[in-house]
């Protein structure tokens, strides 16, 4: 659910712009909030229409662009070639480790890379307004699979280089 201070800050910021403040907008957020984790539009969507909200397709994309404009939510290419929407809490920040293959995402907090990255910025001069670290690799059961097929593929082979005098 929503905090009122999140959605004060979406109905002041639609207002500061000329924009209505839509039950529909409004229920795009209260839906984002509801969802943890990290959700593409179509879950979105899927999410609105299942609590019985009629909005378009469309709407929800306008929309999702105003609230990461807003500031209320992020937009992350994460894994797939598709872009996942997370809502943001202020104060608070997370990294991301994004499975290349089966598109798997996991949160982490680490002090560390924070402490790091505020001397970072300190020693250049800088100070820090925000920051997104995404790794990308292969998580352990991909990386499994893939092993056993490289595995399975070099069995495959080794009879024919044989057979070749190779």
């Amino acid at each position: 659910m929503v905090a009122e201070a999140e959605r004060k800050q979406f109905i002041d910021f639609l207002r500061s712009r000329g924009m209505r403040v839509t039950p529909e907008r409004l229920a795009l957020l209260e839906e984002i909030y509801r969802q943890h984790g990290h959700i593409d539009a179509e879950e979105i969507l899927a999410g609105l229409k299942a609590s019985g909200q009629k909005v378009s397709r469309a709407t929800v994309y306008r929309n999702l662009d105003l609230l990461v404009e807003c500031g209320l939510v992020q937009r992350q290419r994460l894994g797939r070639n598709r872009f996942l929407y997370e809502h943001v809490h202020a104060g608070q920040s997370h990294d991301h480790l994004a499975c290349r293959d089966c598109g798997r995402v996991v949160e982490f907090v680490s002090p560390s890379i924070q402490a790091m990255l505020n001397e970072i910025c300190r020693a250049h001069g800088f100070s820090r307004e925000a920051r997104q670290i995404q790794i990308f690799s292969l998580c352990e059961a991909c990386a499994k699979a893939q092993a056993e097929a490289e595995e399975d593929d070099d069995l495959e082979t080794r009879p024919q280089r044989a057979a070749a005098g190779g």
